[in-house]
């Protein structure tokens, strides 16, 4: 039951939190979306130390096992072939297919660059000019308000608020 338990109310609420978070960005209410922010990472967190926790305790409990289960299980390791891995082949220190590290890193460089340079280009055939506001205008309306985010000057109750001077 206690399997299950932590695992629920853990995704109860890092889906709370998150859906909270993003409706708050949309209504420009940063401190409240900052604190929803907060609280999902920090459920992440403890989701991250209570599996690492449960994996170390398996691990200690195996190593905790009778001397003969002990024994088992290092024969059966010896007895088993060297796995060899494919991951990273290039790595390895005796340099026998090292060179294809750098025209790798070289090449994800020049994708890079060229997506970079597309972005720029497309930014600035779509800022537009002050003759043509182009895409920029319509994507203004997205932005705060024009006062900013405090300006109170069409708010009725703006008289009503402010502090009153001693007669």
């Amino acid at each position: 039951m206690r399997r299950f338990v932590v695992p629920g109310i853990a995704a109860i609420t890092l889906i709370g939190s998150g859906a909270y978070f993003f409706v708050y960005l949309y209504r420009w209410e940063w401190n409240r979306a900052l604190t929803s922010g907060v609280i999902f990472i920090a459920v992440e967190v403890m989701l991250v130390g209570v599996t690492l926790w449960q994996r170390i305790g398996r691990l200690a409990a195996t190593a905790q096992a009778s001397p003969e289960r002990r024994r088992r299980i290092e024969a059966r390791l010896r007895e088993a072939p060297p796995q060899r891995t494919a991951v990273f082949d290039w790595l390895r220190p005796d340099g026998s297919s090292a060179p294809v590290f750098i025209p790798i890193l070289m090449g994800a460089g020049l994708l890079l660059s060229g997506l970079a340079w597309v972005v720029e280009r497309l930014a600035r055939a779509t800022a537009g000019s002050a003759a043509d506001p182009g895409v920029a205008a319509t994507m203004a309306r997205l932005g705060p308000p024009p006062g900013g985010l405090l300006d109170d000057s069409a708010d009725p109750l703006r008289l009503l608020r402010q502090p009153t001077s001693p007669r």
